[in-house]
């Protein structure tokens, strides 16, 4: 079950086919742990020779000196390949992982601009931190409840922990809802999962005999896994409700063999039992490499089918190498040249964390590169914040509705005409450019934004705290008017290729339904198309190459799927007299080559699409002929300003009007 575990998550990580559900690993894992441990605590307790010392000092030697290493070495690779905002993080999370807290530090750090950085490097470690924090709660709790219930299989004691363990599950699942991360992250809400293992432990007594009846079990338990890794994707809303199937499936399995007596020999048993071994090395080694090999590649070749393989088999090696030099001797040896295992590893503990608090404290050693080259970098969500006016114009997913600042976002001023901003985080990120460019004697800019949240005014999103409020508020204020014109926009090609199914059919019916509302609110539309979108961060990218001159590959050139997007709403917009369309793509890229930088340190977006301040000014200042035009229509009389509309309707410019800047 460890293998399945592990090559389930490793497939997921490295984007196999038929693994879009392999995260559902780590809760195989989960369920293992609470087994392991319980079955290890129980038989301790009954025989009178549990002691938590030992149990506390055999847990570190099994988990922490293979820990260590891989941090180590991650470390050393780290400091030629990770930006100094990365390798500031890097430090941040190694502490934390050292501390046995990475869950929460990670759960802190989650963000709808999140991209996986080399920052995240150590990010798989919250799972290890989850199960630590069992590791300590777990084996006090057991011993309490031993002085209840002598006999944890007895009937009151497993109603108990059963009903305990569904209370659990249900309120991860209502947690998902106001906060996914922390559903996600938090020990106390997976702590349902250790549970699970732990009743499988208990019904042991009810195990079946019968070879027939254990490969039913066996099988119902694969299957449910099998299902959860090939169905499951990382939109499901998850883990709640939906982690019962995988944790379920486990649990069957275990129960199927979890009495010595009778056990079949199942296919590929030596293969499984050897991965199983390697497990929680190859866990640990097994995104290190995936993330700083990719980080070494030229983007064209770091994501083929051989590099792939080849990170694969790196992993693997190293796998074995860091279980049979250190996980294994530090799990057989109590002691190593006449010193306890446990207090060298508590002075090696303190080491890294000293070596990993200073790391942080001068943020990432900055000093390592050129300041022009570090520049680069200096923007990410926390930086632009100001500019897309984050958490009370443009709310995040996980902010409540109640965040939003009518007075500051919604307020008319008087004596202008009032324009109003709707879209997601590529609206938003168009607001500093259009603010700045607005004539503000005679225009007010409005913004009524949300990340991840599709201008839709029939659109239902449970994945977000307030979109659903957001699209009611926007489909109110198309009704009441007050405005003299909309802007929207959107991460269109995302919302294209991924929302809903079909995609394109739900799209376009609730696209229509947006703009069909403000044709017949008398509404004027200036639909801005896909935003410039790149395969790979545009800053890290731009860094690595100056910093290295490696090639890039196709990393520097634009999506292709953006221009077909591009394409689909044009076409789409024809059908709306009250609605001007702008291709940016059009304006912006020529020969299907976008500008990259503003300026020798200052790149148009910061991660793959979001636009950076002054990349914001700079295709608004691009965009001024079709703005012109659009505000010229605005002063017409309502009745002549549709049918000039209509002539200019798909408003663009030619692909070659552009400047390169570089």
């Amino acid at each position: 079950m460890r293998a399945v575990a592990v090559i389930a998550v490793i497939g997921f990580h490295y984007e196999l086919p038929g693994f879009s559900g392999g995260f559902i690993g780590v809760d195989i894992f989960f369920v293992i742990s609470g087994y392991v441990i319980s079955r290890l605590i129980w038989s301790g307790i009954q025989s009178d020779s549990f002691s938590f010392i030992a149990f506390y000092e055999r847990r570190a030697r099994r988990l922490l000196p293979a820990l260590y290493l891989m941090i180590v070495v991650t470390g050393i690779a780290a400091w030629f390949l990770a930006p100094p905002d990365d390798y500031r993080m890097f430090y941040g999370s190694a502490v934390s992982t050292l501390l046995f807290s990475s869950n929460v530090f990670f759960w802190l750090q989650t963000g709808y601009f999140d991209l996986p950085t080399l920052g995240k490097v150590l990010i798989h470690t919250w799972s290890l931190s989850v199960e630590e924090q069992f590791y300590l709660l777990f084996p006090l709790t057991t011993w309490l409840w031993s002085r209840l219930f002598r006999d944890p299989t007895s009937r009151p004691s497993l109603v108990l922990i059963i009903t305990g363990t569904v209370a659990l599950c249900a309120l991860d699942e209502l947690l998902i809802k106001h906060s996914a991360p922390a559903a996600f992250y938090i020990a106390p809400l997976r702590a349902w999962e250790f549970l699970v293992g732990s009743i499988a432990f208990f019904m042991h007594r009810w195990s079946p005999i019968k070879v027939e009846t254990r490969l039913v079990f066996a099988s119902t338990g694969l299957v449910l896994i099998l299902v959860a890794v090939a169905a499951f994707r990382p939109d499901t809303r998850f883990p709640g409700l939906h982690a019962l199937i995988p944790c379920l499936g486990t649990a069957f399995y275990i129960i199927a063999f979890n009495r010595e007596r009778g056990r079949p020999r199942l296919p590929l048993s030596e293969i499984g039992t050897f991965l199983g071994r390697l497990s929680y090395s190859l866990y640990l080694w097994h995104w290190p490499v995936f993330v700083l090999g990719r980080a070494a590649l030229p983007l064209d070749v770091a994501t083929s089918a051989f590099a792939t393989a080849a990170l694969l088999l790196c992993s693997l090696l190293l796998a074995y190498i860091s279980y049979v030099a250190v996980e294994r001797p530090a799990r057989e040896r109590v002691e190593w040249l006449g010193l306890r295992g446990s207090r060298m590893i508590a002075g090696a503990a303190v080491i890294l964390i000293a070596v990993g608090v200073h790391g942080y404290a001068h943020d990432g050693y900055a000093d390592r590169f050129p300041q022009s080259q570090a520049r680069l970098l200096r923007y990410n969500a926390q930086t632009t914040e100001p500019f897309y006016r984050t958490h009370s114009c443009f709310l995040q997913p996980d902010d409540p509705f109640a965040t939003y600042d009518f007075d500051a976002c919604l307020k008319p001023a008087a004596n202008k005409r009032n324009i109003l901003l709707v879209g997601d985080s590529i609206a938003a990120h168009y607001a500093w450019g259009l603010r700045k460019d607005l004539p503000s004697d005679a225009y007010h800019l409005l913004q009524l934004t949300s990340a991840a949240c599709p201008p839709f005014v029939e659109l239902k999103l449970e994945t977000s705290r307030n979109c659903n409020d957001i699209n009611q508020l926007l489909r109110d204020q198309i009704k009441a008017g007050g405005f003299a014109a909309v802007i929207i926009s959107g991460n269109w090609r995302s919302h294209l290729e991924t929302y809903g199914q079909p995609p394109a059919r739900r799209f376009d019916r609730d696209l229509n339904a947006l703009l069909a509302a403000t044709q017949e609110a008398g509404v004027p539309v200036l639909l801005f198309g896909p935003s410039i979108e790149f395969p790979a961060p545009l800053a890290s990218t731009l860094f690595n190459y100056e910093r290295t001159h490696v090639p890039v590959g196709n990393a520097l050139l634009p999506l292709e799927a953006s221009f077909k997007t591009d394409d689909h709403l044009r076409a789409l917009a024809r059908s709306y007299p009250l609605v001007q369309y702008v291709s940016i793509l059009d304006t912006m890229c020529s020969e299907r080559r976008c500008p990259l930088k503003i300026d020798a340190e200052t790149p148009i977006v910061w991660d793959v699409i979001h636009l950076t301040p002054e990349g914001s000014k700079f295709v608004v200042s691009q965009l001024k002929p079709q703005l012109d035009a659009f505000l010229r229509r605005l002063e017409q009389p309502s009745e002549t300003r549709a049918e000039d509309i209509m002539a200019g309707g798909s408003s663009t410019a030619p692909r070659n009007s552009v400047p390169r800047v570089q």
